[in-house]
């Protein structure tokens, strides 16, 4: 029993020692009694240096803690951004005698009645605050020195002035510039907190870009109705370039590649080639106009715009050599001009004896017998319309086969004729074949050289482009 009674008494004492430490509840509700004992004379209209003596302006001092980036478009020029926007300054209304250190407060009533800095973004374009699953604010009083720290969650989407004319290797800087819209420096005052006023949760990732650096200075402007009070966060935003390598320069360089491989295909394969030009042409500009549609249509040339037009210009030239080594294969050479001495038989050239002094004056004398006059002709050959020789002394010059086609003048021919008319003809045909096999060897030239000059030209545009922008066309900002 007495064992029972001294572990009851224990518990007792231990109950009461913790209710007296614990807070107690009545003086948590007389603290907000007297809070609103004091609201009771309270102007929000005021800023909290109003009253006093030397009307010095309000201090108001800002922080940021950075949640997310996301939809950071250049073909809008904006980008949306979640924080934590913490504001303190210090009104001596609130100062009053209470049993807490610390109020903390969550009540939007109560913040509609104290005065808040009337600070805006200048460059938002739409946002608001996030109320889910309550309010995402609170405020936090000392009574004893009057500071309030008012804390939101705020959704922005806010305006970037981009500079393209190294995307997609640009380095962006993309501000945020928070303002008083009523009150001038003489009433108010923004300031950061510390140096690391801007704070950035752990593990922050963006799909596009990479978040280099941050910093924040004082950006009080001076308008014509006054000086305002001004802060600015400013973001330097790196892109990340995998994403265009692999879905625009490296399929542009295999097109131009595969543009190259008509140059070891054959002169006489022209649907393969044709083909082949035409196909890697249209891939090019689709490929190209894809690349403009994410873009705003600003007037200068951009990184992307060199690298697409030059690779669409190298696949054009492609296609175009292809035409100027088809035509050279092709071209007919005009054959020398002979003189014409002598006159047409059945559509037979003939020749004066003059030309043809290699043939024996016995085997020509029959042949210039049948020619002498215009009676001599055969009665078979007169409606053919033959016309007489100007000298009385003419041989056969032509080719076999128009002597063929007369049907019966070959006979009239002597062997020896024949065969003189024979080696002509065989030596033009050997001349034909030269010209061809050379205009020929012309065209495999131009195609061989191309296999050199071509790869070369785009191994030296590669040298020039890449340092260009990589190296030499990075923006560098710094604070100013």
């Amino acid at each position: 029993m007495r064992l029972a009674s001294g572990f009851q008494h224990a518990m007792t004492s231990t109950l009461i020692l913790l209710i007296c430490r614990t807070a107690n509840p009545v003086e948590i509700v007389a603290g907000f009694h007297r809070l609103d004992k004091v609201m009771e004379n309270y102007d929000n209209r005021l800023y909290p240096s109003y009253d006093t003596l030397d009307a010095a302006p309000s201090l108001v001092t800002c922080s940021l803690h950075i949640l997310s980036f996301s939809s950071i478009s250049a073909e809008s020029m904006d980008y949306t951004i979640d924080i934590y926007l913490r504001q303190e300054w210090q009104d001596p209304r609130l100062v009053h005698y209470n049993e807490r250190d610390e109020l903390y407060i969550n009540d939007q009533t109560f913040r509609d009645k104290i005065w808040k800095p009337d600070l805006f973004f200048t460059n938002l374009k739409r946002g608001h605050f996030l109320d889910i699953t309550v309010p995402n604010f609170y405020i936090r009083i000392k009574p004893k020195t009057g500071d309030v720290i008012y804390s939101s969650r705020l959704s922005l989407t806010l305006s970037c002035s981009m500079r393209l004319w190294s995307y997609p290797m640009d380095v962006q800087n993309c501000s945020m510039d928070m303002e008083s819209y009523t009150f001038t420096t003489k009433q108010l005052k923004f300031a950061w907190k510390s140096e690391k006023a801007i704070q950035l949760i752990e593990d922050l990732r963006m799909p596009q870009f990479g978040l280099d650096d941050t910093f924040s200075y004082d950006c009080t402007s001076n308008l014509s109705t006054g000086t305002f009070p001004c802060l600015r966060a400013v973001f330097i935003l790196r892109r990340q370039f995998g994403y265009h390598l692999i879905q625009s320069y490296l399929p542009t360089v295999l097109i131009v590649f595969m543009s190259w491989v008509s140059f070891w295909l054959d002169v006489d394969a022209i649907p393969a080639r044709v083909t082949l030009g035409v196909t890697t042409l249209l891939t090019m500009t689709t490929l190209a106009g894809g690349v403009r549609v994410s873009l705003p249509p600003v007037s200068y040339i951009k990184a992307i715009d060199v690298w697409m037009g030059t690779c669409t210009i190298f696949v054009f030239s492609a296609l175009l050599e292809f035409t100027l080594t088809n035509y050279l294969s092709r071209k007919q050479v005009p054959k020398p001009k002979r003189q014409n001495t002598g006159f047409m038989v059945c559509g037979i050239q003939m020749t004066s004896k003059k030309k043809m002094n290699h043939l024996d004056t016995d085997d020509v004398n029959e042949t210039q017998k049948t020619f002498k006059d215009g009676m001599a002709v055969p009665r078979k050959y007169r409606a053919i319309g033959s016309r007489l020789a100007r000298e009385n002394e003419a041989v056969w010059s032509d080719l076999p086969r128009r002597v063929h086609e007369t049907n019966g003048w070959q006979n009239d021919i002597e062997p020896h004729v024949q065969a003189a008319l024979q080696d002509e003809v065989n030596s033009e045909e050997k001349a034909s074949i030269l010209r061809e096999k050379k205009q020929l060897q012309r065209a495999k030239l131009l195609d061989e050289q191309c296999r050199i000059i071509f790869p070369l030209s785009f191994f030296i545009f590669n040298i020039v482009y890449w340092p260009s922008y990589l190296v030499f066309g990075i923006e560098k900002f710094a604070k100013p």
